[in-house]
């Protein structure tokens, strides 16, 4: 494979050749298929205990006090409180490193070994903070190791006064910045640089980004390598072989078209405008669910888009209820189903439909459809080609068997996962890292079989969570709190904290990222 492809992980999930207690046993579709376990299999782990307070805390929690001498100590302490926050904010001023020590301040929580704030970064810009989704898309965080660096965005809360910063990532100091405004950079690099997207002109009605300058970014300086300047109306980027992809949402909407630009020098090369497809529309949606501020657009927008590397060289373009499946070095249209959810799992592109799901053909032939059940949510962080286990879920949000050769669905083999949130029904969702695949619901945390309907073990006390981290033996499982999890066995260890919004795998280390913060954990 030459070196300038997106990455391929060398653990890839290869298809086969072409609430904290179960449900009670009602409400169970057909109870014996996934509760067998085979002999010698671990059994299930025990709910994990809550979180563990020290004992000091607990007896506060229920000491009498003396009203009046209260009120004294709170007024001293607040006072005390105030001269600190000024002494703390004199110090930082003067603090010319960009890291802080490690520090542990709550149960649970394990040491940064440092952190960062976005007014370290940004100290002009009133209101700075980190802004999500480095390349537009919706499956990106905060932060992208891109070339043996951290990559991350800053600006005010309206997104304006932006600037890209690369961090190294073992000290977490700058490397170097740029400010360039409404900046978009893809998440992969080629070797001959990083390619990024910034705004020069904006639509005086919308404020949205109109005449733009691409760059081919040096990744030791930060420096131009090459630029152009192109009319347009770009909302995510992406890199793919010889190619820089930009995605556009043109007004007024409903209107996105793909464009392939040269890597070498940056020069439009194809256009594919998708307003000519039919089921268009579909891609757009009047609610707003965002990772990255940006001006208000009138009317529909692209809902939820993401990129992705799949097949033989396809990029998908992935937004509501249809996917663009184009081939980056000609820029030909190869298909554009309806796909609201789409797992490549190695040798097929699996899509989901109002009914059912559907496989295809790398080169869009229709291979099988499958009535009834439809594809799990699959988590992805964008990075690679990732081949996926697809995972086909039932009404009660129960793992069905399904012959992918054929479409025959077979029976439940997973407890119900479906849930509730504020009113809104919830459905399991399946994450596959390397050659696992975990599926997070209602039935709490499974690491299933990779080559059979098996659930390897289950962990019924965490029924939400992002995408696992495996490290060596160990897998974390969760969203805020964070449990360990022993790969093999499914036993569950202690539970621990870090001080981002998020705790995510940013290549082979753990961060905790958020607008106020990022931060290396120390594990």
């Amino acid at each position: 494979m030459p070196k300038d492809e997106p990455q391929r992980r060398p653990d890839l999930w290869l298809a086969p050749p072409a609430d904290n207690v179960p449900p009670p046993p009602s409400l169970w579709a057909q109870p014996p298929a996934w509760r067998e376990r085979p002999p010698g299999a671990p059994t299930e782990p025990s709910n994990p205990a809550g979180p563990r307070w020290p004992a000091a805390a607990r007896a506060t929690s229920v000491r009498r006090r003396r009203p009046l001498l209260g009120l004294g100590l709170a007024i001293g302490f607040l006072f005390l409180l105030m001269i600190f926050v000024q002494v703390a904010g004199l110090a930082a001023t003067r603090r010319d490193r960009s890291t802080t020590p490690p520090v542990t301040t709550r149960p649970g929580a394990v040491p940064n070994v440092w952190s960062i704030g976005p007014a370290r970064l940004s100290p002009t810009v009133t209101g700075a903070r980190f802004l999500g989704s480095i390349d537009g898309s919706f499956q990106q965080s905060y932060v992208a190791e891109v070339g043996g660096l951290w990559l991350t965005t800053t600006g005010d809360p309206n997104a304006a006064s932006t600037a890209l910063h690369a961090l190294d990532p073992a000290t977490g100091e700058v490397r170097w910045q740029r400010d360039l405004d409404g900046v978009l950079c893809a998440t992969e690099a080629p070797k001959a640089g990083l390619l990024c997207a910034s705004v020069l002109e904006r639509d005086p009605a919308t404020g949205l980004g109109t005449r733009w300058r691409l760059h081919r970014l040096d990744l030791t300086t930060g420096q131009d390598r090459a630029t152009r300047d192109v009319d347009g109306w770009f909302t995510a980027v992406h890199w793919s072989g010889s190619t820089f992809v930009g995605l556009e949402q043109r007004e007024p909407s409903p209107h996105a078209v793909v464009r392939g630009f040269a890597v070498t020098d940056l020069r439009p090369v194809w256009t594919v405008d998708l307003a000519r497809e039919p089921g268009q529309a579909e891609m757009f949606s009047e609610d707003r669910i965002i990772r990255r501020p940006e001006p208000e657009r009138p009317g529909v927008a692209l809902d939820r888009p993401r990129l992705r590397d799949v097949g033989d060289g396809l990029v998908a373009v992935w937004a509501g209820q249809r996917t663009a499946f184009v081939d980056p070095g000609s820029g030909r249209l190869v298909m554009m189903p309806h796909c609201s959810r789409l797992v490549d799992d190695g040798t097929r592109l699996w899509c989901n439909e109002v009914d059912g799901a559907t496989a295809y053909a790398y080169d869009g032939r229709r291979l099988v459809r499958v009535r009834g059940p439809r594809l799990a949510f699959p988590g992805d962080d964008g990075i690679g080609v990732d081949r996926s286990r697809p995972v086909f879920l039932d009404d009660d949000g129960a793992a069905v068997s399904v012959d992918v050769k054929t479409g025959k669905v077979g029976s439940p083999w997973t407890p119900p996962g479906r849930g509730s949130a504020f009113g809104v029904t919830t459905m399991p969702s399946a994450a596959t890292t390397g050659d696992r695949t975990f599926l997070v619901g209602g039935a709490g945390t499974m690491l299933l079989d990779g080559r059979q309907d098996r659930v390897v073990w289950r962990l019924p006390g965490v029924t939400v969570g992002d995408v696992p981290i495996v490290r060596g033996d160990e897998v974390l499982v969760g969203t805020s709190r964070l449990t360990r999890v022993d790969l093999v066995t499914g036993q569950a260890g202690d539970e621990i904290r870090t001080d981002g919004l998020y705790t995510v795998a940013v290549g082979d280390r753990v961060a905790g990222v958020g607008p106020e913060g990022i931060s290396l954990v120390d594990l």
